[in-house]
């Protein structure tokens, strides 16, 4: 029913707003897809700007929010973190999706545990967001086949200033302050964001605060100077994944147990500070010149303590398991480069990277058992403490040709990048009985290696309109192993063993052709693609804590065809907006190893023809606003997401598709106040965020949010 109403509104939409007045297209600009600004017409691609307008009007409360409402992104949930993934890159997104802050990259180096801090950002210092889908290798280099995700933030000039206020239903509370002077040829802005988050579920909570300082100077006409610094800092509480019969007695409950030892803990910490100088000057008048240095530094320190079953080599059973770790990410790096302005229109981007990386990871665990026949305490524990410090240094150069002739553009792209790799990994191992040690292991393995890899880009882009354009694309690239996955884990009486394995990067082709223009009363884009992957890189693992063993290997290959659909109207007071992603991944060549409990491998699965696990076939979004009068506006988005698969196996069946419609209303008073309001969820669809499966533990669930509401007020200087 609620499907069959909202297709009739949204027909009886789109027929009254036939034959208003047109979409003025203007030059609209885009950064990411040359590192300086172009005009949108002239990229051969289909990217999608989101603005800073649009973020307020929409009352966006994270960058995941942000990202879920765009088609050809979807968010895969994992534990208490959010992926961003772009063309059917499933549970592979965080190594094949580059997340870009002002151009600098932050996607963790420990991708085997960690995923993207895309939400250590405030929307609200968010100036524009861009998606590349579909490569970009020549330009950032390894992990780009789904595409970039590039975050622009705030900067400016001027006196401003701005204060904000929200609550939802809940009990979260977030308030955001933001000013802004020039003073001769200082520019600075300050922003502050508080956020006290309370969310569907017990022990969904967090307290974090955001803060971002920028001071520019305009040493010339012709070159400035800009540096900025964030610091992000929260405090999380979040539940654990649910049984069904969990789900069935209370879907908002924590799944943490209480038991006369103390209830369960699953919380975090964590610290970023960021430091980005940005030099840009135009040398000549055919030559710019932008260099970029950067530090990031990321400490996430989880407590975990709960009672219920523990499956491992030496206890399999109940018992408690408490266990601490850090997860550090320091990043540091330069970035310079050139762009050549030559003939009519033409330009010569060249330029040449340096990152280096380390993470360090540390795990503490502790095992009690249970007493079966008392339910008491055994005098038996198990101690593991675990190390794993791990470096990549990548150094790299590329050179963009853009060639102009008449009405149509050709770019011809070369990077080279060459990665080195360090890692340390150690694991001691003690079982103990009354307090004293019985059993003690230590292993550790040392590696060290270096991966050469290219990546090579060829379009041309056909102007056969002044408001439209026609292109066609190819592009090799890669993605290049993190450090912690060079090595293989295989348990052996109690002690930890690693192993050099002989993992090679993962190389794709994509092949795209797209086309956008104005017609009738809409602007409209499309593209089709087809990817094919080689190698692609994947985990087989136990499923107890810890794993008793973990392999890492070359999937043979893989395969995503797909197409997107843009469309949008500016119709007087009404603004309708529909786009339609499809994705068919699948594998076609692979097979999953099948271990027994020592990691011994006793047979395997042919996943020839399976597919691609946590990749929707279809996703759509429709939105709508109406402007009653200059000062009030009432808009709702409408997002449906198709159902996928938990795994590539396809075992287990999927999670079933939903749609999640949202209202919202603005109202703005001329002196510079805005009041706001909203409903998410509003037909109160009931699905999960994410859906488990395991032989060993069958079916547990992360439900997702029934309808809730929020208010809030904006004020601006």
């Amino acid at each position: 029913m609620n499907k069959r109403i909202l297709g009739l509104i949204w027909a009886s939409l789109t027929i009254l707003a036939y034959g208003e007045e047109q979409v003025d297209l203007g030059k609209s600009v885009v950064y990411s897809t040359t590192g300086f600004a172009t005009e949108m017409r002239k990229t051969a691609s289909t990217p999608t700007v989101v603005t800073a307008k649009e973020i307020q009007e929409k009352n966006y409360k994270t960058v995941s929010e942000v990202l879920n409402s765009i088609p050809s992104i979807n968010i895969v949930k994992q534990g208490k973190d959010s992926i961003v993934d772009l063309r059917g890159q499933g549970n592979k997104a965080k190594q094949n999706v580059q997340v870009l802050v002002d151009g600098v990259q932050i996607n963790s180096l420990d991708t085997s545990m960690t995923a993207t801090p895309i939400d250590t950002i405030s929307p609200d210092s968010i100036e524009r967001i861009e998606v590349i889908p579909g490569g970009g290798s020549v330009l950032y280099g390894s992990g780009t086949s789904g595409g970039v995700v590039n975050i622009i933030t705030k900067k400016g000039s001027g006196k401003k200033a701005t204060l904000g206020f929200d609550y939802g239903e809940y009990g979260s509370k977030k308030t955001n302050v933001a000013v802004g002077e020039s003073f001769g040829n200082f520019d600075i802005n300050l922003a502050y964001n508080k956020n006290n988050k309370k969310g569907y579920r017990e022990n969904d909570e967090s307290d974090s605060d955001y803060f971002q300082g920028d001071l520019g100077y305009r040493i010339s006409d012709t070159q400035n100077i800009d540096f900025k610094y964030s610091k992000y800092k929260a405090d999380e509480d979040y539940p654990k994944m649910l049984s069904k019969k969990q789900v069935e007695e209370d879907r908002k409950q924590d799944g943490l147990s209480r038991s006369k030892w103390g209830k369960g803990i699953n919380s975090s910490d964590t610290n970023k500070d960021e430091y980005v100088l940005t030099y840009n000057n135009k040398l000549s008048e055919n030559l710019d010149f932008n260099l970029t240095g950067f530090y990031q530094n990321t400490e996430t320190n989880i407590r975990t303590w709960d009672f219920g079953a523990v499956n491992t080599s030496t206890v399999k059973g109940s018992a408690i398991a408490d266990q601490k770790g850090i997860f550090k990410d320091e990043k540091y790096g330069v970035k310079p480069k050139f762009k050549y302005a030559y003939g009519e229109g033409s330009s010569l981007i060249f330029g040449v990277d340096y990152i280096k990386n380390k993470a360090e990871r540390v795990s503490d665990m502790k095992i009690q058992p249970i007493k079966s026949s008392t339910g008491g305490l055994s005098p038996m524990s198990i101690k593991s403490y675990t190390t794993n410090n791990l470096e990549k240094e990548t150094i790299s150069g590329y050179v963009m040709n853009n060639y102009v002739w008449k009405d149509f553009e050709f770019a011809q792209g070369l990077r080279y990048e060459k990665a080195n790799y360090e890692a340390d990994r150690n694991t001691n191992r003690v079982v103990s009985l009354n307090g004293r040690p019985m059993q003690t292991n230590n292993e550790g393995k040392k590696i060290s290696t270096d991966e050469d890899n290219f990546a090579y880009e060829l379009s041309a882009n056909y102007l056969y309109s002044d408001t439209g354009k026609a292109y066609v694309r190819y592009e090799r690239g890669f993605t290049s192993p993190a450090p912690a996955l060079l090595t293989d884990k295989v348990t052996i009486n109690g002690a930890a063993n690693y192993y050099l394995n002989n993992l090679s990067s993962e190389k794709y082709d994509n092949f795209e052709v797209g086309v956008s223009d104005y017609i009738g009363f809409s602007t409209v884009s499309a593209s089709a693609f087809y990817t094919i992957t080689k190698d692609e890189i994947t985990q087989d693992m136990s499923s107890g804590m810890p794993p008793a063993w973990i392999y890492n290997y070359n999937l043979g290959k893989t395969e995503r065809i797909g197409f997107e659909l843009k469309a949008e109207q500016y119709l007087g007071k009404l603004t309708l907006t529909e786009s339609y992603s499809f994705i068919n991944a699948k594998i076609k060549e692979g097979k999953k190893g099948v271990y027994n409990e020592a990691g011994d491998k006793t047979g395997s699965i042919d996943l020839a023809g399976n597919r691609v696990a946590n990749v929707p076939k279809n996703k759509f979004n429709l939105g709508a606003s109406y402007a009653f009068t200059d000062n009030f506006n009432l808009g709702t988005e409408v997002v449906y997401t198709d159902s996928v698969y938990l795994n590539n196996e396809n075992l287990g069946g999927k999670v079933n598709s939903h749609i999640v419609t949202n209202v919202r209303a603005n109202y703005n008073f001329n002196s510079g106040l805005t009041l706001y309001a909203g409903i998410n969820n509003i037909f109160n669809e009931q699905y999960y965020e994410s859906i488990n499966y395991t032989l060993a533990d069958g079916y547990t669930y992360d439900p997702a949010a029934e309808r809730n509401y929020y208010v809030g007020f904006r004020y601006t200087l």
